[in-house]
């Protein structure tokens, strides 16, 4: 599935380079004049890569089937994102070097041909939306400014497309070329479009409101009533939610649903993690909420009869939470561990509960591993390999920081688990 997506990606640079390809006259068009190759190319596939990073950002449905998941779906955004970048910043560094002299004038916009200068000014949006993506993974700025100044990314779009389609270059001298990028770059602006104007009203919308709240520690459970059609998720999806209230802003962030589907009301556990979160103290029962999805795939396969091995890490516990209390209602004899990794006994989140959960049904185990508490240490794949009878038959679910399950993930394999039943989620949105 996660492969199906990486092909698309692939067949649409090979048309691109083909097409070019097909608009030379010759061979020696494209060995004679190595810098204008370069620039032509850079320019075309660093095109293609952004249009699948606007697509990618769209979170429809079918991209989740081809690329295995919404988390995988904004790693492969992040990735033709840089790629794309790097080809964009080439374009212009082909066009100003030029084996006689130096011509920086490519990077402002001082030309008489209007196409150029809005080739540039596409050039520089870019470039800033790059940097700023940057500083925010450095120093943490709010998700939220990130966020609008991104959508700046939709005008370089927009200026891009108009730069291709008025540049005298192969993709108007050579009809199947251009038509091939006029209708590529559309999908990206139609993308940036969609996801800027119309997904709040469009995209897949639930009204909800506010029940009550449970607080403890610094995690709130957030309960909430359908006001008109309810959402049907499965176990360990998460939605996209807007908390409408007068005294916290309507931003849009991803929170897992902790609620059984079937569930008269539905629950979101959501820990203080940032200025946002902080402020959801303020919310209120009686104060509404706009959600969008579902989303994930991480619990797709918890209907395989096979035992499961359930490892998270810090709030990665979220998901657990509904298919451990589904796990604990199936009749059957598969064995069920869950692995909760926190570094001390205080951040175990839902402690109380999950206990009472793996003590309804003796095929569920629950184990808190504590790794600085005095005699503690990190869980290894070893530990997890003995709590079960056998690998083979074993699936493993991990979700938590992106360095803690990539290197289990290794680790388990080396212990003989085979890798097509590690199924991971390590969502993150920068």
């Amino acid at each position: 599935m996660k492969k199906t997506g990486n092909i698309f990606i692939f067949a649409s640079l090979m048309i691109t380079f083909l097409l070019w390809l097909l608009a030379k006259d010759s061979f020696f068009e494209i060995v004679g004049q190595p810098i204008i190759a370069i620039n032509q190319l850079t320019a075309l596939l660093g095109t293609v890569f952004f249009v699948w990073s606007m697509v990618l950002a769209t979170r429809l449905d079918f991209l989740e089937m081809l690329f295995g998941g919404l988390d995988k779906v904004y790693k492969k955004h992040r990735r033709v994102s840089e790629i794309g970048a790097v080809l964009i910043l080439l374009h212009p560094l082909a066009l100003a070097i030029n084996p006689s002299k130096i011509n920086l004038k490519y990077f402002f916009p001082v030309h008489r041909n209007i196409s150029i200068n809005i080739a540039v000014y596409s050039f520089w949006i870019f470039t800033a939306a790059i940097i700023l993506t940057l500083v925010v993974r450095q120093i943490k700025l709010p998700y939220h400014f990130w966020k609008q100044t991104h959508k700046f990314l939709n005008l370089a779009m927009l200026l891009a497309l108009f730069h291709i389609v008025t540049v005298k270059s192969d993709t108007s001298f050579f009809v199947p070329l251009g038509v091939w990028m006029y209708m590529f770059t559309g999908f990206g602006v139609a993308g940036g479009i969609y996801m800027t104007f119309f997904y709040n009203k469009f995209g897949p919308k639930y009204k909800y409101k506010i029940v009550k709240i449970k607080r403890y520690k610094d995690i709130h459970d957030v309960y909430l009533r359908p006001m008109n059609h309810k959402l049907l998720h499965k176990v360990a999806q998460y939605a996209y939610i807007s908390f409408i209230s007068e005294d916290i802003s309507k931003e849009v962030h991803p929170y897992c649903i902790t609620s059984l589907p079937g569930d008269e009301l539905l629950r979101f556990s959501i820990k203080e993690l940032g200025d946002y979160t902080q402020n959801l103290s303020r919310l209120r029962a009686g104060d509404k909420a706009a959600i969008y999805g579902p989303y994930g795939h991480l619990g797709e396969r918890f209907n395989e009869n096979k035992n499961s091995v359930f490892i998270a890490g810090g709030i990665g516990i979220a998901p657990f939470l509904s298919m451990f209390k589904k796990a604990s209602l199936i009749k059957n004899n598969n064995l069920v561990n869950l692995f909760y990794c926190t570094k001390y006994k205080k951040e175990t989140a839902f402690e109380p509960e999950l206990i009472k959960i793996a003590n309804s049904n003796k095929n569920l185990n629950y184990y808190n591993q504590c790794s600085r508490e005095p005699g503690g240490c990190h869980l290894s794949a070893k530990q997890v390999k003995n709590s079960i009878p056998n690998t083979g038959g074993t699936n493993i679910y991990l979700c938590g920081p992106v360095k803690m399950i990539k290197q289990f993930e290794k680790d388990l394999i080396n212990e003989g688990f085979l890798k097509e039943n590690i199924i991971l989620e390590d969502f993150e949105m920068i």
